[in-house]
């Protein structure tokens, strides 16, 4: 319980700080290459994005540790539970990876005056954004139905309010459901704490 719990605490901060770091760049979608040209340009934007990118990768590494720590209560569910967790950090690592590689790139060509980044400034930073918004959402959708349905688990009025959360995050293209997904699993890792051992739970 305390693990899966701390794990989620971890997660909530990580993901959360590196939404709030990728904002700008996550509310670009779909703009002019010249609206990517100007936000790169400026120093601090790159230093934003680079470090909201890293955090997210951070973030899709510890989503996949709750996951563990988390399925690990409750053993015959395990596998649904770590698959579709996996499935959801590993676009979320592809997000921040993408996300990452141009501020980064003009970074290191100002710091040693090579040619940064012409064209195509938008394509990077606009692949990261749909890999997060539906490549790590969708199956961070199938993972809250999955831990709702769960017997046991959680609470029945945390598990009620799991399946919105999910129908959110089918249509993320906002950072809203993102946050409000952040939201939920930060009230289940508060839960799992609060509870001294499975028994608490109900569980045989």
């Amino acid at each position: 319980m305390k693990s899966a719990a701390r794990a989620g605490a971890v997660f909530v901060v990580l993901f959360t700080c590196g939404l709030v770091g990728l904002g700008d760049l996550l509310g670009s979608f779909a703009d002019s290459d010249h609206t990517f040209v100007d936000h790169f340009a400026d120093g601090g934007n790159r230093a934003k994005e680079i470090a909201g990118s890293y955090l997210l990768v951070l973030a899709g590494a510890s989503f996949v540790w709750f996951a563990n720590a988390l399925a690990a209560v409750k053993n015959d569910r395990r596998t649904p539970i770590i698959v579709t967790a996996s499935l959801s950090a590993g676009s979320m690592i592809v997000a921040g990876l993408a996300s990452m590689t141009v501020p980064l790139s003009i970074s290191f060509a100002d710091l040693s005056d090579d040619t940064p980044f012409g064209e195509g400034q938008a394509v990077l930073p606009q692949f990261g954004s749909v890999a997060l918004t539906i490549g790590a959402m969708l199956p961070a959708a199938a993972f809250v139905i999955v831990v709702a349905r769960t017997p046991s688990l959680l609470p029945r009025w945390l598990s009620l309010t799991g399946y919105p959360v999910a129908a959110l995050l089918l249509v993320a293209i906002t950072v809203a459901p993102m946050l409000l997904f952040s939201i939920w699993i930060a009230a289940v890792s508060v839960t799992l704490w609060r509870q001294r051992s499975p028994i608490a739970l109900g569980q045989p």
